[in-house]
């Protein structure tokens, strides 16, 4: 007999119910095996994403600013 994979603790499921967890469980378990273990992040962004997006010049930007 294998090991049970959740345990109960509180309430009285009926076996539908248990059923259904088991298959949502399982489901999740196999698609986050299916993604790599590690993906690299990057926060700056990509490069072609900043190049597509237009700039916007306000000159009114720091209209507030006192310059000495």
């Amino acid at each position: 007999m294998t090991a049970p994979i959740f345990k109960v603790l509180k309430g009285n499921p009926s076996d539908d119910e248990l059923a259904a967890l088991t298959a949502v469980l399982s489901s999740l378990t196999a698609e986050a095996n299916k993604r790599p273990a590690h993906v690299e992040r990057n926060m700056w962004g990509r490069p072609e994403s900043r190049l597509s997006t237009p700039t916007v010049f306000n000159p009114a930007a720091f209209s507030s600013v006192t310059y000495y």
